[in-house]
């Protein structure tokens, strides 16, 4: 009798830990940092393509976009690259713009998309990107980050880490 209750009691016991674990893990901060984000007018930065041609986002204006910041190096970032790739098939037809900005400089992304058959947009920020990133609330500088704005260039929504189809519906129809 004393061996059954000892083991329901550990048994009770771990399932406590392991539900309060999970809780304080689930609410732990994200590392999107509304309190320190600036105000960035989107349309005004330039960004060079992977051909090295600028890119100026004001070519953007008027549509909502989907900005995306990832590295080569960055295993999670590789794995939203189809997603990204797919919904950038699409936008355009939903009445926003989908732009992948490289924290990173121009050869290895080009060996990267070279391996990969993708026709998303690309743009290279270098080391800048992650300020960029910062400023639009990533306080870990952490990658893949994406920064969702409205056509007049609100910043409306932003994810730290990689992205799924979910959240990305809940985007699409909140700015659609």
């Amino acid at each position: 009798m004393k061996r059954r209750t000892l083991v329901l009691g550990a048994t009770a016991g771990t399932g406590l830990v392991a539900g309060v674990s999970t809780a304080l893990w689930r609410s732990r901060p994200t590392g999107v940092d509304t309190e320190t984000s600036h105000p960035v007018d989107v349309w005004s930065l330039s960004f060079s393509g992977v051909d090295g041609a600028p890119m100026p986002m004001a070519r953007l204006h008027g549509k909502a976009l989907l900005l995306n910041f990832w590295a080569t190096w960055c295993a999670p970032c590789a794995t939203e690259m189809p997603l990204l790739d797919a919904l950038a098939r699409t936008a355009a037809d939903r009445g926003w713009n989908v732009l992948a900005l490289a924290v990173d400089s121009a050869e290895p992304v080009r060996r990267f998309l070279a391996e990969r058959a993708l026709s998303l947009p690309v743009a290279l920020a270098g080391a800048d990107g992650l300020a960029l990133s910062r400023s639009l609330g990533n306080s870990l500088g952490a990658l893949p980050f994406t920064a969702a704005f409205a056509a007049n260039g609100e910043l409306v929504q932003r994810k730290l880490g990689v992205l799924d189809k979910p959240w990305l519906e809940r985007w699409a129809a909140r700015t659609g």
